[in-house]
């Protein structure tokens, strides 16, 4: 299993300042076997948190490593939790919208 990042652009915070679109990031850790597999699974859990500021889906898919042990089932490691997400040179997927492919950013 591979191990992800999925993101977010912004939060759904109130605050005018570090809320919205523009504001820090929500992401979730997520091991799964795909890019598809890990927005899926995010994309999910996202329509339950409110968004009335931001979109109810990921815009953004890194690749963070491989998972070492065997594991059991694709799933949310970590989050939400709300942070700028910044792509540290490791490979990423993005989209525009929610039905679009997941397009690879060299």
């Amino acid at each position: 299993m591979h191990i992800y990042e999925v993101v977010r652009w912004g939060n759904d915070a109130e605050d005018p300042l570090s809320g919205g679109p523009n504001g820090p990031d929500t992401c979730f850790l997520v091991r799964a076997l795909s890019i598809e597999d890990a927005a899926s699974i995010v994309d999910r859990r996202l329509a339950e948190l409110p968004h009335e500021r931001v979109q109810p889906w990921a815009h953004a898919v890194y690749l963070l490593g491989e998972e070492s042990i065997a594991s059991d089932a694709p799933r949310i490691l970590r989050g939400p939790y709300v942070q700028s997400a910044y792509c540290h040179g490791w490979r990423q997927w993005h989209r525009n919208a929610r039905d679009e492919p997941w397009q690879e950013k060299i």
